[in-house]
């Protein structure tokens, strides 16, 4: 359960976060240390040894203010992993909409079950909310009321919900669920903001400063797949996603957890005027998020969101990337220049070369995605890039596998050197994929586990060069 956060806030930053203008940091690198002499038989989860945009501070930090679109409408979906939706051919659309936006490769969710990640999405914190089951919240703060006694407008459309105002558990034969409908929990807001779906309006210029959104059980692909739900989306929300582009307005999508486990990487795409297209590393959970909605607007933070940092890279008033080379390609200088997510770390048990190399997963089982990434700009002379694999499966391939993708940034197109593959031992196997000169590119090295304790998976990576 997520600890309560402190209500001292120092006044100095009070004051300024209330104000508006508590300035926002830039990119921040953090680098780990080096790897331990051997490999231990269960690690703990690791978070991110090199971070872009992290809470850490940085001497070099330029400051960056969230820009604030004239709408902004924010999509839940429901309950997959990040890897089940990017990359997936079932979601077509979703994959372009990445590739026209920012596309955040390190997302959580904060808890599990559904219910309490809306509310902490909504409000700053969980508010005591462990369940499923119906809640009245009261007149406590949200990000609803925040707009409203700011002169702005908020409104919320639930999909299957019967009428404007219905506080009832469930309708539609359980199509429509209140605990994905966290306005509703509050009394101080109306009735009139709480809608149905069927009231979106067509007219974009009519939608209230803030917009959220959520299809029923079966649209948000909650009892119904991937590709149902993808589908919803690009018939429901792409004109108002193309639309957004040219009028400086905001899509957020999102979704409340994975489909369970520890790591809880979803994915969360933006697309927007001033939304950068690309991948990024950025950490960022439903705390960075309705951080990220206050500072557009210039609203106080609520509880939890207080102490995360808003996204900072993605927008096109932020300073661009420094171009890099590959680094630490060889793992020698531990995971240094790589982020990390999931369960990582630097390995000396089993190498292709050198005294290292890089172990994703555990000896012991994980649930969901462990991940190293780095961007990097492919230098003259070069058009290959190239990964040393070495896996250590126990399961089947629907279950648990290995992954090397890599995405041509200034494109967005993506090229997968290995598909997911479950290996039990063998002997380091090459993958390798033709580059550009010149162009940005992203390589992902995943591991996936599907949390069983009987068959834990590791993958271990080694020799990452570009020719």
């Amino acid at each position: 359960m997520t600890t309560t956060p402190s209500r001292r806030l120092p006044l100095l930053r009070r004051a300024a976060v209330g104000l508006g203008l508590l300035a926002l940091l830039g990119t921040a690198s953090v680098t780990g240390g080096a790897a331990a002499a051997s490999e231990p038989a269960a690690t703990p989860t690791s978070t991110a040894v090199t971070t872009t945009g992290s809470t850490a501070s940085s001497s070099t930090a330029a400051a960056v203010t969230v820009p604030r679109p004239a709408h902004t409408v924010v999509v839940v979906l429901e309950n997959k992993d990040r890897s089940s939706v990017i990359g997936n051919a079932g979601a077509p659309y979703l994959n372009a909409l990445a590739a026209r936006g920012a596309s955040m490769t390190r997302s959580y969710g904060v808890t599990h079950p559904s219910q309490p990640n809306y509310i902490a999405l909504f409000s700053g914190g969980q508010q005591g909310v462990t369940t499923n089951g119906c809640r009245d919240l009261g007149a406590r703060a949200n990000l609803g009321s925040q707009l409203r006694a700011a002169g702005l407008s908020f409104t919320g459309y639930a999909e299957s919900m019967p009428r404007a105002g219905y506080t009832g558990c469930s309708a539609a034969g359980g199509d429509y669920q209140r605990k994905h409908n966290p306005w509703v929990d509050f009394s101080n807001l109306p009735a009139s903001v709480n809608r149905p779906f069927s009231d979106f309006p067509t007219d974009f210029t009519t939608l209230p400063t803030v917009a959220f959104v959520t299809p029923d059980m079966c649209s948000d692909m909650h009892n119904c797949s991937v590709a149902t739900g993808d589908a919803w989306m690009r018939k429901h929300l792409d004109a108002y996603a193309t639309w957004a582009r040219t009028h400086d307005s905001l899509l957020v999508v999102t979704f409340d957890e994975n489909e369970g486990g520890t790591v809880n990487q979803i994915a969360t795409l933006l697309v927007g005027q001033q939304v950068r297209p690309g991948l990024y590393t950025e950490k960022t959970t439903h705390y960075g998020l309705l951080r990220t909605l206050e500072d557009a607007y210039r609203l106080a933070p609520l509880g939890l969101a207080a102490d995360a940092a808003p996204l900072r890279t993605i927008w096109t008033t932020s300073p661009r990337p420094v171009s890099a080379r590959l680094t630490n390609g060889g793992f020698e200088s531990g995971l240094a220049h790589w982020v990390g997510s999931g369960a990582t770390l630097a390995s000396t048990r089993y190498r292709h070369g050198g005294a290292r190399s890089a172990r994703a997963g555990r000896t012991t089982a994980t649930t969901g995605d462990s991940v190293l990434s780095q961007t990097l700009t492919v230098p003259a002379g070069r058009d290959r890039l190239s990964v040393w694999w070495k896996g250590r499966c126990s399961d089947r391939a629907t279950k648990a596998w290995a992954s090397v993708v890599v995405r041509r940034n200034t494109s967005g197109k993506t090229s997968t050197l290995l598909p997911r593959t479950c290996v039990r031992t063998g002997s380091w196997r090459k993958v390798s994929v033709a580059v550009t000169a010149g162009h940005s590119y992203t390589v992902r090295l995943v591991n996936h586990d599907d949390g069983v304790a009987a068959t834990p998976n590791r993958t271990y990576f080694d020799d990452v060069t570009l020719s």
